[in-house]
């Protein structure tokens, strides 16, 4: 799996992904799960006990292989893993529904019609697994318009061809388990074990298509620490506005933006999104409303930089532009003042002189404004204050006396 650029598709990789459930970690697991799942012949509930144990177990670390493939990572995760067990509840609540659906429709509708019942279930299910992974709730995974939003976003030909690799991996496991059903104790090891390598490989796969159309479903891929990095609500705003943007909707890119920010916080990467689409547009006006919001961020969050560079584009195109608030703009003029940008720091303070005239602070800003506008000044006064540290030194002993 590539590191960098554009990912290889997954139907160049049938091989890779019939191997993954047989290496590593993965392998480690197939193994330890088969054996532990002969236990479920124990007598009493610890039997029942230890079969809800290890396909919870399992479920879990699946979960883990579509998160890490997902984020870019070929490996396969070691047996401890990190996967939150609300998603893998949220799964197996997901299969439970489904089961419940398909029983429910063999037992009262006529078999054609249970049939298509299951090609239904069975083309919904790995949409809704892929949504849960993505962060969804699991009403938004149950959501069939889910699914044909992600079907739409990865395209049909891909989400055709993957959903048959899922289907030959399924049929692979029921008819292994069909043939080896007759024998004993061996037999039912290798059932278990078959089984185990469908899940590993679906979601295997299922991750790869994540990575793969990462840009299309809004997906940063990336690791913290060593575990996958979250969808965040702005991974997915993005990604929708970007693919909007991409099919030439940037005023439906701009509205859906917009209507996130004004409903709730948003991060310094989506206000510079809303920025950049502004930009496409050339919209001055509302480029400098959102300035002053933006500045005030990013004051905030102690991005000084950013925000001179914010500051002297807004000053650029209205030189009557000011902060939201009066301190930030004396901050920043003192900062542009340290780092040698005399015309900025001058900018803001004038600025802020005509549209703040009674503000406790302007003889602040106007002696800051004076000394840019008369150097000499400025270093008379600093080379003045030496000397008076040095006279209040030697008057100290006099008084003392």
């Amino acid at each position: 799996m590539p590191d960098s650029g554009r990912p290889e598709p997954f139907w160049n990789r049938l091989a890779d992904i019939a191997a993954y459930p047989l290496r590593g970690g993965a392998l480690i697991s197939l193994v330890l799960y088969s054996v532990l799942n002969l236990f479920r012949w124990a007598p009493g509930i610890l039997g029942l006990v230890v079969y809800l144990a290890v396909w919870f177990a399992a479920c879990r670390y699946a979960f883990e292989i579509l998160l890490r493939t997902a984020n870019g990572w070929p490996q396969p995760p070691e047996l401890a893993t990190h996967t939150d067990s609300g998603v893998v509840w949220r799964f197996i609540g997901l299969c439970i529904l489904f089961a419940g659906i398909y029983r429910g429709s063999v037992l009262l509708a006529d078999p054609p019609v249970a049939a298509l019942m299951l090609l239904g279930l069975t083309t919904l299910l790995p949409g809704a697994i892929i949504s849960l992974a993505l962060g969804d709730s699991l009403p938004h995974a149950l959501n069939p318009l889910r699914t044909i939003e992600l079907v739409r976003r990865m395209g049909t030909a891909a989400w055709s061809t993957a959903f048959a690799l899922l289907f030959i991996i399924q049929f692979s496991v029921f008819h292994g388990g069909a043939v080896l059903t007759g024998l004993p104790l061996l037999g039912d090891l290798l059932v278990s074990a078959i089984t185990l390598w469908g899940l590993f490989a679906a979601f295997h796969l299922m991750g790869y298509l994540v990575f793969q159309y990462h840009e299309a479903l809004g997906f940063s891929p990336g690791e913290r620490g060593g575990r996958p990095r979250p969808l965040s609500a702005d991974d997915r705003l993005a990604g929708e506005a970007q693919r909007l943007v991409a099919n030439g909707h940037i005023e439906d890119a701009l509205a859906l933006v917009g209507q996130h920010m004004n409903e709730r916080a948003v991060s310094l990467k989506m206000h510079a999104l809303y920025r950049s689409l502004l930009s496409r547009q050339n919209n001055r006006p509302a480029l400098i409303e959102h300035a002053r919001i933006y500045l005030n961020l990013l004051m905030l969050e102690k991005e000084h930089d950013r925000a001179l560079a914010l500051a002297h584009e807004s000053l650029e195109a209205d030189p009557r532009f000011t902060p939201l608030q009066a301190r930030d703009g004396h901050q920043l003029a003192r900062l542009a003042v340290g780092r040698n940008r005399p015309a900025l720091a001058h900018s803001l303070w004038k600025a802020m002189l005509e549209r703040w005239p009674k503000d406790p602070a302007r003889k602040e800003w106007a002696q800051g404004l004076a000394d840019l506008t008369d150097p000499h000044s400025r270093d008379a006064k600093a080379d003045s204050q030496p000397v008076q540290q040095q006279n209040r030194a030697l008057a100290r002993p006099a008084d003392k006396d």
